[in-house]
């Protein structure tokens, strides 16, 4: 359990009590490899990186509630793990990915063939360090978000991360989550957005990315 991760004084006591249960990312890791069911996959081009050709695979999850929250907003979760240290949290989000690679792999396959990446491609943008899990943004009303952390390093503005302000002070609740491969290109390189070179410093200055 991380001693950084604080609550909010306003934050509901009875979710709080369920969330500080939750002091092991291993156990997480087993919550979400336990109930987690496939909902989409697709392969994308990366057309946001410039005229080279390159693709990456896409998996929507859905988990409960309780594996939701325990993921994102506990002191055992995964983003605790960046708060305690960047690189940290880069290991713990290999741990996840890792556990979770083979059902990735088979839903991508299942659902979009190999036309694009092949079935060795497509796992090895899951275990690369680009690869990423994270809630699915498209689900949450940022307009509703409100201060239920009390993380003194992520008060400070992050202007420089595509969300809004205080972001990371937010716990929202939700049941989506969604698993991104790194982008590779026809050689099968790792192609690395700009934007998401320092990801990992991002989350654990700001609590989002």
């Amino acid at each position: 359990m991380s001693d950084l991760w604080i609550f909010a004084p306003s934050f509901d006591r009875s979710r709080r009590e369920r969330l500080e249960k939750f002091d092991s990312f291993d156990e997480i890791v087993e919550m979400i490899c336990l109930k987690a069911q496939i909902m989409d996959a697709c392969v994308r081009e990366g057309e946001e990186l410039g005229p080279s050709d390159c693709w990456r695979p896409a998996v929507s999850l859905s988990v409960d509630a309780e594996t939701f929250d325990a993921f994102f907003n506990s002191p055992g979760g995964y983003r605790a793990q960046y708060l305690c240290d960047p690189d940290h949290g880069q290991a713990a989000n290999g741990q996840l990915l890792r556990a979770l690679e083979p059902v990735l792999t088979n839903a991508v396959i299942e659902r979009c063939g190999e036309k694009r990446l092949s079935r060795e491609r497509i796992r090895n943008t899951f275990l690369a360090n680009s690869a990423k899990i994270w809630p699915d943004e498209e689900t949450l009303d940022f307009a509703e978000a409100t201060i239920d952390l009390a993380i003194e390093r992520w008060k400070q503005p992050c202007d420089w991360i595509n969300a809004p302000q205080h972001a990371g002070l937010w716990a929202p609740e939700g049941t989506r989550l969604k698993v991104f491969g790194a982008f590779i290109d026809a050689y099968g390189n790792e192609i690395v957005s700009r934007k998401k070179i320092r990801r990992r410093f991002d989350i654990h200055e700001c609590g989002f990315s």
